[in-house]
């Protein structure tokens, strides 16, 4: 039976609900708004499945990737809507092409974050564009196993933590399936999200029905994140909007993301994609602020699938030093902020632009 003695042992995954025979597993939210399983002592029958799927209870080891590169999808249009240079994009049409299902974080018309499947090019929107907050897994990863058991090829996105526990959940490899984790900061809590909604409604006198986290109308580099309400606009740059500052400055995130165990060449996804950030600098040709994915293929199925898009793609080669030299989460983990606890128990008696001038 999975025991989370400290709470940075557990990414949220949630293999281990899903893996549970006797659905005896449930992921509840705690005060901070991060969920963890719950164990029906009762129903469990000690099958020890969940400690078997936990992927921080079986880490990787570091392997070296087979190459890196910077990308851009050919179709600026695609590029623009998406975060950095749209490759998750080329990668999911070319799955759909073959009558596969690809998975990815969507946001849903309450502006919730959540998996689903989608089976059809037209619905891609969905998944384009990073969602800065953890996505609920709903039931995906048992759905994924199914449709590689009838013999579909699935893409699976998501954060390196999902992709590892979606890989401990099926417990073997499947020929048809291909992954794709997105070099991530950390997590940051649903209830500061939820919160920082509810805070902005009450400001407009109306509530938030869209959400940008990086709007690229001033460019990639000086992107914006946007909160729309019917009759208003708020945001401002990702380093000066109060949300994504608490998240940037490592207050908001989850407590094992302060010791990422899948960064730094630990990856367990085929294909691991970012923004290539400091492009402008080693490679100023390839660069013009509409985004460049950092590309890293860690397998040969990656390397496979690369291949067969690579004509929908412009690239050049680089290495992993050069794409970490200015996207730190690459490599490196930066810790807690060390006011992250006053935050979370002050949250709920003050506002987070007040937190945020306070603690940062």
């Amino acid at each position: 039976m999975i025991e989370i003695k400290n709470k940075s042992e557990c990414c949220g995954c949630g293999a281990c609900a899903s893996i549970c025979p006797r659905n005896c597993i449930e992921m509840q939210a705690d005060k901070e708004g991060f969920n963890y399983p719950h164990i029906d002592v009762k129903q469990c029958i000690d099958c020890r499945l969940c400690e078997r799927v936990c992927p921080l209870l079986h880490r990787p080891e570091q392997q070296e990737p087979l190459a890196v590169l910077g990308a851009k999808n050919t179709n600026d249009e695609v590029r623009l809507n998406s975060s950095s240079g749209g490759l998750f994009t080329v990668f999911a049409q070319y799955l759909l092409e073959q009558q596969g299902v690809v998975y990815g974080a969507e946001m849903t018309s309450d502006l919730k974050v959540q998996h689903c499947a989608v089976s059809d090019s037209k619905e891609l929107v969905k998944l384009r564009g990073s969602k800065y907050v953890q996505s609920a897994m709903n039931g995906c990863y048992k759905q994924a196993r199914f449709l590689l058991q009838q013999g579909r090829s699935v893409l699976f996105s998501g954060t390196p933590c999902q992709i590892a526990g979606l890989k401990g959940f099926l417990m073997k490899d499947y020929d048809k399936l291909y992954t794709v984790d997105v070099v991530c900061h950390g997590v940051p809590s649903p209830k500061v999200y939820t919160k920082h909604l509810q805070e902005i409604g009450e400001l407009a006198g109306e509530p938030v029905t869209r959400v940008k986290f990086r709007d690229k109308q001033q460019g990639w580099k000086n992107g914006q994140t946007l909160f729309y309400t019917e009759n208003h606009c708020f945001g401002d740059s990702k380093r000066k909007e109060t949300y994504m500052r608490l998240f940037l400055n490592n207050v908001t995130i989850r407590p094992s993301c302060a010791d990422c165990a899948f960064n730094n060449k630990r990856s367990c996804a085929d294909i691991t994609i970012a923004d290539y950030w400091g492009i402008d600098k080693q490679y100023p040709e390839f660069d013009d602020d509409k985004g460049v994915t950092l590309v890293i293929i860690n397998t040969e199925k990656g390397k496979e699938l690369f291949a067969a898009v690579k004509d929908k793609v412009d690239f050049m080669e680089s290495s992993f030093a050069e794409g970490a030299e200015y996207n730190v989460a690459v490599s490196k983990s930066l810790g807690l902020h060390p006011k992250r606890a006053y935050f979370f128990d002050n949250m709920d008696g003050k506002t987070l632009s007040a937190l945020a001038e306070e603690i940062l």
